[in-house]
């Protein structure tokens, strides 16, 4: 009687089935794991500048100016103007990200849009 020496076609078919079945499942998540991220990245970006910058517009400080190399896309510069108008800022994140967030340019509060 002779030894098996491999693998059988069909086992080999099943194993590729497999490993299939779990990259159709776990990419969708990859996907949007790495789409919060962004937004979240962006978001923490968000109220960290617009943090320091209601501070020092309140204490009479030169008011920073906003880092578009960061998480965000777009990040628009909070002038005193719009601290004392209690305006929305909007930082829109970097690709993959789709939500973007409004900041209170008065009260430092961040929210982010429902995405699409």
């Amino acid at each position: 009687m002779k030894k098996q020496q491999g693998f059988t076609l069909i086992e080999l078919m099943i194993v590729v089935a497999i490993i299939a079945i779990l990259a159709a499942i776990a990419l969708p998540a990859y996907n949007n794991y790495r789409i919060r991220s962004a937004e979240g990245a962006c978001q923490a970006e968000a109220k960290a500048y617009t943090n320091s910058a209601v501070a020092a517009g309140q204490s009479q400080m030169v008011i920073p100016t906003a880092v578009t190399t960061g998480a965000c896309a777009t990040a628009p510069t909070i002038t005193s103007g719009d601290i004392t108008s209690s305006s929305n800022v909007t930082f829109v994140p970097k690709t993959p990200g789709v939500s973007s967030t409004i900041c209170n340019a008065a009260t430092a509060t961040c929210s982010m849009t429902p995405s699409v």
